[in-house]
């Protein structure tokens, strides 16, 4: 039966957590890119056209829809998928401590029985 038995490697869930971790802060400063580094001032794709309004208009439809709709999800997506990695490495890491402990109180009561 033991041969049936899984283990899980914690070590690799812990590396899942950290790597998240640095996906999330790559998110964050694409996040702030998009934000700061993309404004498309007025004047700035020339002068006298009728176009240059509707192509700023459609500029800042554009950088909402990269801010909010795109970039905030992922980033929401990946804080709950590393929430919920971490969570699920303390459970294991509990329910391993608990056998640990059960082991050895089981083996400590064995020895009284026959000593």
């Amino acid at each position: 039966m033991a041969s049936d038995s899984y283990r899980v490697d914690l070590d690799r869930l812990d590396e899942v957590v950290k790597k998240l971790n640095n996906v999330l802060k790559d998110m964050q400063s694409a996040s702030g890119k998009a934000k700061s580094g993309t404004h498309l001032p007025e004047g700035a794709l020339g002068k006298g056209f009728a176009e240059e309004g509707e192509l700023r208009q459609t500029h800042t439809e554009m950088k909402t829809f990269i801010e909010n709709g795109v970039l905030h999800k992922l980033e929401r997506l990946i804080d709950d998928l590393q929430k919920k990695t971490t969570k699920t490495h303390g459970a294991y890491q509990d329910q391993e401590q608990n056998t640990s402990n059960a082991m050895k109180s089981g083996q400590s009561s064995s020895h009284n029985k026959y000593s």
